[in-house]
């Protein structure tokens, strides 16, 4: 690929858009970007929208001076999709690329993106590694990965714009899972590819007790996804998680985990008494969900 100057990327509308939402992310931030600006490919910019952040990671964002990076900050805490769709707005690319401000991409990310993309390719998604190829988990990793495809995770994955306007963008109202809802839209447009060769890095994270409980809410999208889409997920014969119903009913199942799952920290101790608690707690949830939604599923 033939390298730009910094004045041929002003001057030339740049074939792809990548688009970055960040809320608190001065650990990871710069990281992100500098993966970025690391690129074979050269003709791209990228776009950030800081959902009113609290640290330094505006301040870090402006270190860097580099024509092809456009920052937006929101006044006020908006999430994560009414972000992304704001810096879809600004985006003037062919292609829009993601990911998240705490991943790094490899440098031929936005090559082997485009190198999928043919007349009935709409979208590609890209490999996301945790940690390392050679990382072995532990019971309390927050583990963020997607290693097959069919996810659509923001994480790693690139658009069609024009498909993306058609579809209207991602949905507002939805918390926590607007990505898949984006990508199983947009397969009804054409075809999604994976390349395993598009790879995104996701730093390691603890699950800590309060988190862990916090995420049980998670669930009330996959509701709504199964209604509109029959996205079936985690869900069996209308079943959600079967194992972790079964953990309702039976706890002593939690104490397989002992055996199935790496226990070397103390923090992995310390999650397992607040299994059971996030299980309950994410099957009421989740039957909530289906009982406003008018959905049969267990």
């Amino acid at each position: 690929m033939t390298a730009l100057s910094q004045s041929e990327v002003k001057r030339k509308k740049p074939l792809v858009s990548v688009v970055i939402c960040v809320r608190n992310g001065q650990k990871t931030v710069g990281g992100c970007l500098e993966s970025l600006l690391n690129q074979t490919f050269r003709n791209y910019e990228i776009i950030i929208v800081d959902d009113a952040s609290n640290d330094r990671t505006v301040e870090i964002i402006s270190g860097f001076k580099d024509q092809r990076i456009k920052c937006f900050k929101n006044k006020q805490w908006l999430n994560v999709a009414k972000s992304r769709n704001r810096g879809l707005k600004h985006a003037r690319g062919k292609y829009s690329f993601f990911t998240d401000a705490d991943c790094t991409v490899f440098k031929d990310w936005i090559e082997q993106g485009l190198s999928c993309f043919t007349d009935d390719c709409v979208g590609v998604e890209g490999r996301i590694i945790y940690v390392s190829e050679k990382y072995q988990p532990t019971y309390s990793d927050q583990v963020l990965e997607n290693r097959t495809g069919g996810q659509f995770m923001t994480g790693n994955v690139a658009y069609r714009k024009d498909v993306i306007e058609a579809v209207g963008g991602l949905n507002e109202k939805m918390r926590y899972n607007s990505d898949r809802d984006l990508g199983l839209k947009i397969i009804k447009h054409g075809r999604m590819c994976y390349n395993k060769n598009m790879i995104a890095v996701h730093p390691q994270g603890t699950l800590t007790p309060d988190r862990l409980i916090s995420t049980a809410t998670h669930v009330e999208d996959r509701v709504y996804l199964f209604r509109r889409f029959g996205d079936k997920g985690l869900i069996s014969w209308r079943i959600f998680k079967p194992f972790s119903l079964a953990k309702i009913f039976f706890p002593g199942l939690i104490l397989a985990s002992l055996f199935f799952r790496k226990f070397r920290k103390k923090e992995d101790f310390d999650l397992l008494p607040y299994t059971y608690v996030y299980a309950v707690l994410e099957r009421l949830y989740f039957w909530k969900a289906c009982a406003r939604a008018r959905v049969f599923l267990i």
